[in-house]
């Protein structure tokens, strides 16, 4: 299925990003298949929707799927693919490759590298897909792996074509270039989607703290499409999308008075 958009809202934790994220997502069904995805350690989309959510794609209703990320079991499962391929191409270093996946696990980004490369094949499968993201630093992160690893990946090439040269010399086929070329192929690819198909909307309140956090998002990508969502609007003014508070905003039904037909507006078109 050909993606159309890939939507994060991020902000500061409280704002009600998640709630828009399931309101809009419900919104979006209604035109086409779409899957709601959190990746906050600190989930509540099964609260906010009223039904049980977890770790594996649950069908919420017709056209409409979810699922809650598990950190540990995202990065558990990212690492054995990386050490299973691996230990296919260098099976006589298999003991130090089982050290290396340790270390792999606790990197400072190994989290945020594992979330890309699963969202990457939840994009093959949905016209759109909308991820409810941590708080801001989390999500800024995030979009700062990405470009970071397609840098990693140029320079494991470059080494790679190297071992490549040598092995040839020495009369030995090697495979690693193309698993590191395959690799980074997956990057440059989730890379062309957050260029071309991306839009984030920057979640706040009435409150100053979270105004500066929507206005830091929206600074820091300023690559991408960022848009100010103020939520529970009572009387600010200013050049954001407004949303209306409702009162329990929770369950399916409620979630559908939610008037969020700006933002999707926004994904439809923008």
């Amino acid at each position: 299925m050909l993606l159309k958009r890939l939507v994060f809202f991020g902000g500061k934790g409280g704002v009600g990003k998640s709630t828009l994220s399931c309101a809009v997502a419900l919104r979006l069904s209604k035109e086409d298949k779409s899957l709601l995805v959190s990746i906050d350690p600190a989930h509540s989309l099964s609260g906010i929707l009223g039904l049980p959510i977890g770790h594996e794609v649950k069908k919420i209703r017709e056209n409409l799927h979810a699922l809650e990320l598990s950190a540990e079991r995202l990065v558990e499962e990212y690492t054995e693919r990386v050490l299973r391929s691996l230990e296919d191409l260098l099976p006589h270093v298999r003991s130090g490759l089982k050290e290396y996946a340790k270390y792999l696990k606790h990197s400072p980004t190994a989290l945020e590298t594992a979330i890309l490369d699963h969202l990457l094949d939840l994009c093959q499968d949905y016209a759109y897909v909308i991820v409810d993201s941590a708080p801001t630093g989390q999500m800024l992160r995030l979009f700062e792996t990405a470009h970071m690893v397609k840098g990693w990946f140029d320079f494991l090439t470059r080494l790679a074509k190297e071992r490549e040269k040598v092995q040839a010399f020495m009369g030995k086929k090697d495979s690693l270039l193309s698993l590191i070329e395959e690799r980074k192929s997956r990057v440059e690819r989730l890379l062309n989607i957050l260029k071309e198909k991306s839009l984030v909307f920057a979640v706040a309140n009435e409150e100053p703290l979270s105004l500066e956090e929507a206005q830091e998002i929206k600074r820091s990508l300023r690559d991408m499409k960022v848009y100010i969502v103020l939520n529970r609007w009572r009387s600010m003014e200013g050049d954001f999308i407004k949303v209306q508070e409702v009162e329990r905003p929770y369950g399916i039904e409620a979630l559908e008075s939610l008037r969020v037909e700006e933002i999707v507006g926004f994904v439809k078109g923008g």
